[in-house]
């Protein structure tokens, strides 16, 4: 059974955009739904784990319930990689969101 990290809080350093997302709260979610695991991390560990297990390892639901999330990937400012959610091919703002902690 696959499971995927589903983004549930976040945590800002600095300012207000997706660059500035020090830390990430998930759940590890299998494909019926179930919460097998959860956590945090911090922004440079969420990219490592997405470089390593691909662009469809980790999503982010959108604050409407009735729309689909979006896949979260990793970006480069050419100063920083940071993660931001893509969905139908343009960027989002479902980390942000996203509750703070």
């Amino acid at each position: 059974m696959a499971t995927k990290i589903k983004c549930t809080a976040r945590r800002m350093a600095g300012q207000a955009g997706h660059e500035h997302i020090s830390h990430l709260w998930w759940d590890r979610v299998d494909d019926s739904g179930k919460t097998t695991e959860s956590g945090n991390c911090t922004r440079e560990q969420m990219v490592a784990y997405i470089e390593e297990n691909g662009k469809e390892s980790v999503w982010c639901p959108d604050r409407n319930p009735q729309i689909k999330g979006a896949w979260v990937h990793v970006h480069s400012n050419g100063y920083i990689k940071y993660v931001q959610t893509v969905a139908d091919g343009r960027k989002t703002d479902n980390l942000l969101s996203l509750p703070q902690k």
